[in-house]
């Protein structure tokens, strides 16, 4: 039995891993990184000042220029700047990092950034547009970048760190750049604020929001109870909404009010055992159209319609064809909801109605086949051409 005295007990204290699968609850992940892309970029062009940056391209700006990038498979940057050193120029990558624990080395890579150039023209083309005049016509070298990153206790101790270090290519001091970032000008305006400062309050540890490591914890804490509570008005058939800041004060309320004692750890407990559930019946939803319809069942279609020879490994087809599977899955993923909805409207549970869809595999199974044969014919014949 946990004592009330256990240190694990403390939302404060959980490991990091734990603090982040709370959050997922919520989306923190995404919330912050959405942030960050925005207030770093900001920090970024201060932190330039001192360098004589001649152009300076945030790709994070241009989703079709990120679309374009990541159709290569690499690793890619936010931002691509060429610096003038010694009268010399040279491209180098930036990625803004909210967590360095999770950056790699490919992303701020010379290599990588050499490779995109070649092919992605388009990096290139943009990348002159913002060149001064009298440097249109500049020939530059590539050299590594770094990584832009929060000035956090947690982003500085893991340079030295064990996790770092075992990488295959460990991230290195001279490879980053801090940035002083006030917690409260970061999170104010985030979905799961007011739920993050409450939990603080009621832990004691108000004092602490101004130092960002705190702030960050309890604001992975918060918008994960946030989510996870605006999550009970809702089916896992139904679009997912944001979290609404103006209702986070009242559900926490409300929630609070069937716990005893209604302690931050409490609430996490509870809210875990719920969670877990409504993820294993979310996992059962997205994995009915792949397990009914497998790529290598489409695959199979696609070397009997002709479109690849006998043989041909699935790494090849997918490669091809890899974008009318996702199709074709998302179609039935979006028509496994709306039946979701319906089963719901007759008065079934979620568990329940996705029971139901689950008894009718081999039905949905049927529906992807004959629907991947005539996206597949179509295909056939604009490959063979008329007659």
């Amino acid at each position: 039995m946990r004592r009330s005295g256990d240190r694990s007990s403390v939302p404060a204290l959980f490991d990091i891993w734990r603090v982040r699968a709370v959050g997922e609850w919520g989306h923190a992940s995404r919330y912050v990184g959405q942030r960050w892309e925005v207030m770093g970029l900001d920090l970024l062009r201060k932190n330039l000042a001192g360098d004589d940056v001649v152009a300076l391209l945030p790709i994070i700006d241009d989703p079709v220029l990120q679309s374009e990038l990541a159709a290569t498979g690499s690793k890619n940057p936010d931002v691509v700047a060429i610096f003038r050193q010694n009268e010399k120029y040279v491209a180098r990558s930036i990625d803004l990092k909210w967590s360095l624990d999770v950056a790699s080395y490919l992303q701020i890579s010379a290599g990588v950034l050499a490779d995109l150039f070649t092919r992605v023209p388009r990096l290139t083309e943009d990348l002159r547009t913002r060149l001064p005049e009298d440097l249109a016509a500049v020939i530059w070298s590539m050299s590594d970048g770094f990584f832009f990153a929060p000035a956090s206790s947690m982003n500085q101790r893991f340079l030295t760190s064990p996790e770092n270090k075992k990488q295959e290519y460990p991230i290195e001091p001279k490879e980053v750049r801090f940035a002083t970032v006030d917690p409260y000008a970061f999170f104010e305006t985030l979905p799961g604020w007011t739920t993050a400062r409450d939990l603080a309050r009621r832990d004691g540890a108000s004092r602490g929001m101004p130092v960002l490591d705190n702030a960050d914890r309890y604001y992975y804490l918060g918008t994960g109870v946030a989510g996870a509570l605006a999550s009970l008005d809702q089916s896992i058939f139904d679009d997912d909404i944001p979290v609404d800041p103006n209702r986070e004060a009242e559900r926490l309320g409300a929630f609070l009010q069937t716990l005893h004692p209604p302690t931050t750890a409490n609430l996490i407990d509870r809210l875990n055992i719920i969670m877990k559930h409504r993820q294993e019946l979310i996992r059962e939803l997205r994995n009915l159209s792949r397990g009914a319809y497998s790529f290598k069942d489409f695959a199979e279609e696609v070397v009997q319609l002709g479109l690849a020879p006998k043989g041909e490994s699935e790494a090849a087809i997918r490669r091809q064809y890899g974008d009318t599977y996702r199709a074709l899955i998302e179609e039935q993923d979006s028509e496994n909801r709306r039946l979701g909805r319906g089963l719901r409207a007759k008065g079934l549970s979620d568990g329940q109605a996705v029971e139901h869809l689950t008894a009718d595999r081999d039905a949905i199974a049927h529906r992807l086949r004959v629907r991947a044969r005539a996206l597949l014919a179509v295909a056939s014949a604009a490959a063979n051409g008329p007659p």
